[in-house]
């Protein structure tokens, strides 16, 4: 495959055939969550502004679909309704996914580390409006909901840009890591947009073998001390009203790891 790839360094290698997609499928859309869980897994995305949380989470639903049919029910891109501070969920059989906005626009340190801590614990329902939110952990509005529990995040990059932060932002990403560490929360790093990294769409398959990828990985987990096995990447980026199998199976492979993850821990701790 050329020098742009290193198979020896993969840090995953999922397999790109009718057969691992329809069993990727089926266990995601049949599972049936612990009693821990409630009757739902709850997996929050987190990021920076323009990261790709929300085209994440359609991609995640499009890849779900039983013939792999594209949605944009998640507003995206330029759509206003994009940058709202409203904490969403949108939920599809037993999963369900969170969206808010970007971690850079919630205040300062204090109050990110105060909000993501609420959000972790299910004291915030969907719809609330973060900007006004109050963080007073003896609120009676903001008492422990078992549905609103955050059970895994995904922290969300775009892959091109991430060796762009600053040093402020890196460091207050390995504060907010920590604290999904310290709850116990399953979490893991997705990088969007590696169409942009320059490798050829017939090579998406093996994106994984890629050596920018496999850099880029080594370099995020030097800064912050998270593993390179619990970082990921996906495309959002669609032809036409299907998601071809290949973006289907990277996106379905993800959801795969958390779900067999945090299904682990409650099986442990029951």
């Amino acid at each position: 495959m050329g020098s742009s790839f290193s198979k020896e360094s993969a840090v995953h290698r999922p397999t790109f055939d009718d057969r691992s997609l329809e069993t990727l499928r089926r266990y995601l859309c049949d599972y049936n969550p612990p009693k821990g869980c409630v009757d739902r897994i709850n997996i929050l995305l987190y990021g920076l502004v323009g990261a790709g949380k929300s085209a994440t989470i359609n991609t995640f639903l499009s890849a779900l679909d039983q013939h792999g049919t594209t949605t944009n029910c998640v507003p995206t891109g330029d759509d206003p309704s994009s940058l709202s501070p409203q904490l969403k969920a949108y939920k599809l059989n037993s999963l369900q996914f969170w969206d808010l906005s970007g971690w850079n626009v919630l205040g300062d340190a204090d109050q990110k580390t105060k909000v993501l801590t609420m959000i972790l614990e299910g004291r915030v329902p969907s719809g609330t409006n973060l900007q006004h939110f109050s963080t007073d952990l003896h609120n009676a509005k903001y008492l422990v909901d078992p549905k609103n529990v955050i059970h895994g995040v995904a922290f969300i990059f775009n892959i091109n840009t991430m060796d762009n932060m600053s040093k402020e932002l890196m460091e207050q990403f390995t504060d907010l890591q920590t604290i999904v560490a310290q709850k116990y929360v399953y979490r893991i790093v997705i990088g969007t947009k590696f169409d942009l990294l320059g490798i050829s769409e017939k090579n998406h398959y093996c994106i994984y073998e890629y050596k920018r990828l496999q850099e880029k990985f080594v370099k995020l987990s030097q800064s912050t001390g998270m593993e390179k096995r619990i970082m990921f990447t996906i495309s959002n980026q669609w032809n036409g009203n299907y998601i071809e199998q290949t973006k289907c199976i990277l996106a379905l492979y993800i959801l795969e790891n958390m779900v067999r993850n945090i299904d682990k821990y409650f099986k442990v701790t029951q």
